[in-house]
């Protein structure tokens, strides 16, 4: 893997983190949020 491969990856990773985080504390609801932490685990294996 080179490195910017890694790098991208890392950046990617990043942006997804932000996303998530971001889209948790928007949700109105603690079901909202229930399904948004699913969701977000079934993506990252």
């Amino acid at each position: 893997m080179s490195m910017i491969e890694r790098i991208r990856n890392r950046r990617d990773a990043n942006r997804r983190a932000r996303a998530i985080e971001r889209a948790l504390r928007s949700a109105s609801s603690p079901a909202v949020r229930d399904e948004i932490l699913a969701i977000a685990q079934r993506h990252m294996r």
